[in-house]
């Protein structure tokens, strides 16, 4: 295949893959429907880790509860000391972190991390904050063992 230049006084040109000596340009075959999104359903492993993230929310969801009733066992030594004033807001800490519990419970992991993502945008200071001290914790269990 040439382009027509002499009427320009041009020697004719060559097409890209006629100079080159190679074929036209083909299309890309479509990826699989199982790859694509919106496929016929998730794949092995994104079942993987929807399961994996299921159990960690399962294993969240459990130990705010188990904090929870601690801190209710708290409240209630305090309660029974005499501090009843402080103990109320004992109780009440209990109560939210039973609600967390609760709401993780509730919630899809979708749901909880476009949560999270909203947390995210609308106070990145908080964020950066979280993310450094869940670090420091983290480092410390690891140098413990």
């Amino acid at each position: 295949m040439t382009t027509d230049t002499t009427s320009a006084g041009m020697p004719p040109i060559a097409a890209a893959h006629d100079a080159l000596d190679m074929p036209p340009l083909q299309a890309v075959p479509a990826a699989p429907a199982s790859l694509a999104h919106g496929g016929s359903g998730p794949t092995k492993p994104a079942q993987a880790v929807q399961s994996l993230v299921g159990e960690a929310k399962s294993q969240v969801s459990s130990t705010l509860n188990g904090v929870a009733d601690a801190v209710r066992d708290v409240a209630g030594k305090l309660e029974d000391g005499g501090a009843a004033p402080l103990a109320k807001y004992v109780h009440d800490a209990a109560d939210r972190v039973a609600a967390w519990g609760g709401t993780i419970d509730d919630k899809s992991v979708d749901e909880l991390l476009e949560d999270t993502r909203t947390l995210v945008r609308t106070n990145p200071a908080l964020a950066v904050a979280l993310a450094v001290a869940g670090g420091f914790v983290v480092s410390r269990i690891v140098r413990a063992r």
